[in-house]
């Protein structure tokens, strides 16, 4: 099922560096032709990658559990009208990478909850020496990395993304274009 995330402001990375170099492209399907990046007026020309730092009104489509285009919030609503749109209040990026231990919790399985709640969509495989918890990870579909890296937005990348309210706390959080989170 494909959606649409919009927010005030979309950050791209959580380290506010430039994500994969590679534009952000359309699908070919719903008015952008395959291979065509997908900006407004708003952003950079259409031939120059969405490089990081914070872009007002722009979304991200998701179809599945992967990112399908990512741009104006005006334009891929219009070229997708029968696709559901989600809009949060906040700034809208990447799921976090957790690289410490999980936070104590009577289970495994709210130890997980408590990254969820907190915007991580990552953990370090170092950190999952428990079976069961490995196993709560799993079940919830968090990625598992070797290695702390800075996540980014980009079109075929997997659709980790977290919403932040304006005071830091999550709002809520998407696993595998999943969500997985929502705060009341």
């Amino acid at each position: 099922m494909r959606t649409i995330h919009t927010v005030p402001l979309l950050r791209l990375t959580t380290d506010n560096g430039p994500p994969p170099d590679q534009p952000v492209r359309g699908d070919g399907d719903g008015g952008t032709p395959p291979g065509q990046a997908v900006r407004g007026s708003g952003g950079p020309p259409p031939d120059q990658p969405v490089h990081g730092g914070s872009l007002p009104d722009w979304a991200i489509l998701v179809d599945g559990e992967r990112i399908e285009a990512v741009g104006p919030a005006g334009q891929l609503t219009q070229a997708y009208p029968q696709v559901r749109v989600r809009r949060w209040p906040g700034t809208l990026g990447p799921a976090l990478v957790h690289d410490g231990p999980l936070p104590p919790a009577p289970s495994p399985r709210e130890r997980v909850h408590a990254l969820l709640r907190a915007g991580v969509g990552a953990v370090l495989a170092a950190h999952l020496t428990d079976p069961a918890v490995r196993a709560a990870v799993a079940r919830n579909d968090l990625a598992v990395l070797d290695a702390v890296r800075a996540p980014a937005l980009a079109a075929g990348g997997r659709a980790d993304l977290a919403v932040f309210a304006d005071d830091g706390r999550c709002l809520a959080t998407v696993i595998a274009g999943r969500l997985v989170h929502r705060r009341a």
